[in-house]
């Protein structure tokens, strides 16, 4: 994956395993900030893994908020090598 790739709404495909995540996973790029980026990962729900925390309820925020979504950050200096981009936004 390429720094200029690292966009709101691109999805991306892990090149190896991460906590509870398998390689071959499909994720969203869901938040981008200057140095880094999350990604939601699409697994189907079910118990979260050791170390990540659920909301349940009515939280205002996004969905990620208060659902069981994993997500992980990348630091866009040095993970970008863990990524590769399969579909994004051309705009």
């Amino acid at each position: 994956m390429k720094i200029e790739e690292a966009k709101l709404g691109v999805r991306v495909r892990s090149l190896r395993d991460f906590n509870s995540v398998p390689k071959g996973s499909i994720g969203v790029i869901d938040e981008v900030y200057p140095d880094g980026f999350m990604v939601a990962w699409d697994i189907p729900i079910g118990i979260l893994p050791k170390d990540y925390n659920g909301f349940p309820g009515k939280f205002r925020g996004p969905p990620w908020f208060y659902s069981n979504v994993i997500r992980d950050g990348f630091d866009k200096e040095t993970e970008l090598e863990f990524l590769e981009v399969i579909s994004g936004d051309d705009s």
